[in-house]
């Protein structure tokens, strides 16, 4: 073959093309194992921190350096999964807040409403009786006990519990699932003190002085979910001196 054959004329350009050709082929295999896995682990950094918007940032970092993309489906799961249960984890709360003060509205309206008369406020009231072969009552203290009135309000219960000869002697409770401080109840604090919780904690629990329908009363409230508010009248504390703690603390 001579110098000046078609063939060798032109080699140059094929040259070049291969050239060309292994450069771009370089290019799209340019991917690091190291910053593949550097991707997926500060992804799920942020999906456990519930940063989902820095998660998928990440995640499209992850799917530029990572060779096999099929191995980042399970990143993908777990974003979404993740995302899924904090959503609907964020919607119950916002519910069973709404409900809570729902019913903490409905219990202070029960309690304004009944106050005066708290043997009025069912017309099936449950009263304690004395234990069998106990002795009789002794004339005029046949009412000397307490009775319970109750209501439903959706999956919960408005109590009242009053002393049968003195129905001003009384305590309303009702058990939210949320906890309830004062300020829900439109009342000021007025004592904090600690007590046991659920797993070895302690929560606070306070007592509010109450204000406006509901002035002269004192209520207790507790920060843990679905803990017991009470409201009580002065003179409960007379006919039921046990509940002394619950009412002042240690």
């Amino acid at each position: 073959m001579t110098p000046t054959s078609p063939a060798l004329r032109l080699w140059p350009k094929v040259a070049g093309w291969l050239v060309l050709s292994s450069a771009a082929l370089a290019g799209c295999s340019q991917k690091s194992a190291e910053k593949c896995a550097d991707g997926q682990k500060v992804a799920r950094q942020a999906v456990e921190g519930g940063d989902f918007a820095l998660a998928k940032q990440w995640r499209e970092y992850s799917y530029k350096q990572c060779a096999d993309a099929s191995a980042l489906a399970a990143l993908d799961q777990e974003i979404v999964n993740k995302e899924a249960a904090v959503t609907a984890e964020a919607a119950r709360v916002a519910k069973s807040k709404a409900d809570t003060a729902a019913l903490v509205k409905l219990f202070l309206e029960f309690t304004g409403a009944n106050r005066a008369a708290p043997n009025a406020a069912s017309a099936t009231p449950t009263c304690e009786t004395p234990p069998e072969g106990s002795p009789a009552p002794k004339p005029g203290t046949e009412k000397d006990h307490f009775c319970t009135a109750s209501r439903t309000a959706g999956a919960h219960t408005l109590t009242v519990r009053y002393w049968n000869a003195d129905p001003t002697a009384f305590r309303f409770t009702t058990a939210p699932d949320e906890p309830v401080d004062c300020a829900a109840l439109g009342g000021t604090p007025e004592k904090a003190w600690g007590v046991p919780a659920v797993g070895g904690k302690t929560a606070q629990r306070s007592r509010c002085t109450l204000s406006g329908a509901l002035a002269g009363l004192t209520a207790v409230v507790s920060a843990a979910a679905k803990a017991d508010v009470h409201i009580f009248s002065p003179g409960y504390l007379e006919k039921d001196p046990g509940s002394r703690p619950l009412l002042e603390g240690p």
